[in-house]
């Protein structure tokens, strides 16, 4: 980001003026800042003695907001600026300066930017992915903050002195309200006039990402789809091609995922048809870590649980890359030779896992799950191992999450028609028998009767689309109506939702995905 120059108020304050309140605000920025950080670390969040600090820290941030529409604070070397001034050093701000600078640095970060607008929520959410240094740092710090909705105050990546060219654009992740929220895309910041820019996020594929559940349901919802499909495709590519990986870095892949699970995110597959080889790996790989992660919250694991369960799911398939040259026939039709290359994917990628990565539980929890997610419940699966050989926990979970995902995105004109319900009937049908039952319960309860991303009538004529399952009453799902029972299609800003479909308004049947009024590739579009 570049920092912005000096310049006069806008309500006429001369600039020197102007500068000395902003250096007066800076150390008070400055004390706040380091209070939060040294706060959170002893205090849950909750805690009254946490929101008073939180409360300071507003109260100095606000009439920075207020006049500026920003408060950017950075560091350059070892200075730190706010809105392009430096703060100076004095004997009662030179603690909260270098603790400032300290944790900027410990978190690859050059500062943070707030916007106006920001709300209590959005600080509490910077603040609790901050204070996890080890997990969130630099990008991936960013990505989660955005991912979690603080899109009022999110890091800044960069920083440099240099003004950038009028006619550049800066890269601010277009994913604020209103914006294409394709991963990677970067966008120009609108608010600021070209005077500062936090992110250094510049994507490979502005048009969008192939696989990405367009306008799910919930906005945080996408984003987490969006990081953790960005993720997936750095993190499968080094995991293939080198040595040397650590899972820390999957672990920040599927964080996102793991809070989406603990905020109840519905759980809509993408089912975007993809040609190329490479996008159906890395989305087949989130999808199936998203369905994972949310049955493991179901089941009751705690974080660190779920978050080796969302790295094994991740990497399940991994061992296909080193197969995959010896495949030339879809599924269905392979030959003999190919039959056999497909059936050893499973142990190569235990041993691809074991080759390049450090060795410990986690690594130990991967290699499993990618040698036993095809090791079918009654005896068909692969491979046949000898003995009393079970599969474990993680891997019978693991199994089930795939089969679900796969039903509905395989690259064939069946999985091009599979709907979320028909993927569940035939897993609770012709195909239960190769699952563990407690798992399969587990993603009834996830997904319930009626899965998010599924077309439903109701009994009064109306089209409705399931956007999430109804703990409370598994066949009364939350639904958003598409097309009212006088045949008029809403549009996308007319919002009609039932919270969950009432008694009187009960599910007539299920529709195919020929019947569905909107294009295949948007019918997990809400």
């Amino acid at each position: 980001m570049t920092v912005p120059a000096k310049s006069a108020a806008r309500d006429g304050t001369p600039a020197a003026a102007a500068d000395q309140r902003l250096r007066e605000t800076g150390a008070q920025v400055l004390l706040r800042f380091s209070s939060m950080v040294r706060i959170g670390r002893s205090y849950d969040m909750s805690n009254q003695v946490f929101t008073r600090q939180l409360d300071y820290f507003r109260e100095v941030l606000t009439p920075l907001l207020e006049e500026h529409g920003e408060a950017v604070l950075v560091a350059l070397e070892d200075d730190l600026f706010l809105n392009g001034v430096r703060v100076p050093f004095k004997s009662n701000n030179l603690r909260f300066h270098k603790s400032v600078l300290e944790e900027f640095k410990r978190r690859r970060i050059a500062g943070f930017r707030a916007l106006k607008g920001l709300r209590d929520e959005e600080i509490s959410i910077f603040f609790r992915l901050f204070l996890q240094s080890d997990t969130y740092q630099g990008t991936e710090l960013l990505t989660a903050c955005l991912a979690q909705g603080a899109d009022h105050l999110l890091p800044a990546i960069h920083a440099s002195a240099e003004a950038p060219d009028d006619s550049s654009e800066y890269d601010w992740p277009a994913w604020g309200a209103g914006a294409s929220e394709s991963a990677g895309a970067g966008a120009t910041d609108p608010s600021t006039g070209g005077a500062a820019t936090a992110g250094g996020h510049g994507g490979e594929e502005g048009g969008g990402t192939p696989g990405v559940v367009g306008n799910a349901p919930r906005g945080a919802a996408r984003k987490s789809y969006s990081a953790a499909l960005q993720g997936a495709r750095s993190l499968l590519t080094t995991t293939s091609l080198q040595a040397g990986t650590e899972l820390r870095h999957a672990k920040r892949v599927v964080q996102p995922l793991v809070d989406g699970a603990f905020a109840s995110e519905p759980v809509v597959v993408g089912l975007s048809s993809l040609t190329h080889h490479d996008e159906y790996t890395y989305a087949h790989a989130v999808n199936v870590c998203m369905v994972a992660v949310s049955m493991g919250h179901y089941l009751e694991m705690d974080r660190r649980a779920l978050a080796d369960l969302g790295v094994a799911a991740l990497l399940h398939d991994v061992g296909k890359d080193v197969v995959a040259d010896q495949i030339r026939h879809p599924l269905g039709q392979f030959t003999p030779e190919e039959q056999v290359a497909a059936e050893r994917h499973p142990a190569e990628g235990a041993r691809l896992i074991a080759g390049s990565t450090t060795l410990n539980q986690t690594t130990l929890r991967c290699m499993r799950v990618a040698l036993e997610h095809h090791m079918a419940a009654d005896g068909s699966g692969y491979p046949a191992l000898q003995g009393r050989w079970t599969a474990s926990v993680l891997s019978r979970l693991v199994a089930v999450a795939d089969c679900y995902v796969s039903l509905q995105t395989h690259r064939s004109a069946r999985g091009a028609t599979v709907t979320p319900y028909q993927a569940l009937g035939m897993m609770l049908g012709s195909l239960k028998k190769q699952f563990d039952p407690a798992m399969l319960w587990a993603l009834v309860q996830t997904v319930g009767f009626y899965p998010p991303g599924q077309m439903v009538e109701l009994d009064d004529g109306s089209i409705a689309l399931v956007v999430a399952p109804n703990a409370a009453d598994l066949g009364r799902p939350h639904a958003r109506i598409v097309v009212t029972a006088a045949g008029e299609h809403l549009a996308p800003h007319k919002i009609l939702e039932l919270r969950p479909v009432p008694p009187e308004r009960s599910i007539r049947r299920v529709l195919s995905a020929e019947q569905y009024p909107t294009p295949p590739e948007n019918r997990s579009a809400a």
